[in-house]
């Protein structure tokens, strides 16, 4: 059995025209890129990375297709995923709003990296909540001509998925670890913080609106 190269190509091409998309696992890596040690952000993408794996296996074993036909298991896993984002919004937001309310009282601790907590857990819950994804997947999978290709294709698809985005979020985060990025997150570190917040709660509450009007 060999590698369908035409099918594989052209999954390649058009996963890398996906990859720089904007979304909860970017915002992830670039957050702890900023805030934690390289060791804690290479530990999130590893989960992060696993995670995807996992949404890829499920959609080649037809995952995708069991949540389309059971409409309450679907409301519940987007209700799930979108809820895991909320509540990592509001503990940015809640960190943005006390940094700033230290910094006002002359309190605030200016050094660069905190370590994250469960880093590998944060980055497979990242990826597991985006639960939009495991639908795109499987889009993707069935335009590119990957759910009819033979295992050896299917395996070579999860690899340009698993290095594509690890070298995409391994190059931000090695950028963002810059002493200018740095630099410009300690002087805005309150704000940037609410700004995390609110673009994680803005992707939660999306999940879940998306899919209570759809149940309606």
């Amino acid at each position: 059995m060999h590698i369908d190269y035409a099918v594989l190509g052209g999954f390649t091409l058009l996963w890398l025209a996906i990859v720089p998309t904007p979304g909860p696992n970017s915002l992830l890596i670039v957050h702890l890129a900023l805030t934690a040690p390289w060791r804690d952000v290479a530990l999130a993408l590893a989960g992060n990375l696993f995670g995807v794996t996992i949404y890829a296996l499920g959609t080649l074993f037809g995952l995708a297709l069991l949540l389309a036909r059971e409409p309450s298991l679907r409301l519940a896993v987007y209700v799930l995923g979108g809820a895991y984002l909320v509540w990592s919004g509001i503990r940015l937001v809640r960190a943005g709003v006390v940094w700033r309310g230290s910094v006002s009282a002359g309190l605030a601790d200016r050094s660069r990296a905190v370590a994250a907590r469960n880093p590998f857990l944060q980055g497979v819950l990242t990826a597991l909540a985006n639960v939009a994804a495991l639908f795109f997947l499987a889009s993707i999978f069935a335009g590119a001509g990957i759910l009819v290709a033979n295992p050896v294709t299917q395996l070579a698809a999860l690899g340009v998925i698993v290095i594509g985005n690890g070298l995409y979020l391994s190059l931000l985060a090695w950028l963002l670890q810059h002493e200018r990025p740095q630099a410009f997150y300690a002087r805005n570190r309150g704000a940037m913080q609410l700004g995390f917040g609110v673009l994680f709660l803005a992707f939660g509450l999306r999940l879940i609106v998306r899919e209570l009007l759809a149940w309606l």
